[in-house]
């Protein structure tokens, strides 16, 4: 059993999340030819983009321990009530967006 309904491809979802983390955090750090190759630089994102961007990177986290859950109750590692206990903890009784 223990999990890989989806071949463990929801950590993907993580990896998503750290690169647009990085982004944010570099964002306002314009490049520069100058700079050795590896240095971290932005986008030059406005502030509004930032705010969606970082309401981005809470959801997959959450997508992702959702999709975690649901890999364990569909495998048998754990309960269909388990899986709906957690959406409810995420995302409320009624599934609201979010976004």
């Amino acid at each position: 059993m223990s999990g890989g309904h989806f071949d463990y491809r929801e950590s993907y979802l993580g990896y998503i999340a750290e690169q647009l983390e990085e982004d944010i955090k570099y964002n306002e750090i314009a490049y520069n030819i100058s700079m050795p190759a590896d240095t971290p630089y932005g986008f030059q994102h406005t502030a509004e983009t930032v705010k969606f961007m970082t309401l981005m990177v809470e959801e997959l986290y959450k997508l992702k321990e959702l999709l975690k859950e649901y890999d364990y109750a569909v495998s048998g590692d754990s309960s269909r009530e388990d899986f709906l206990d957690k959406a409810r903890s995420l995302y409320g009784t009624t599934g609201a967006k979010t976004c």
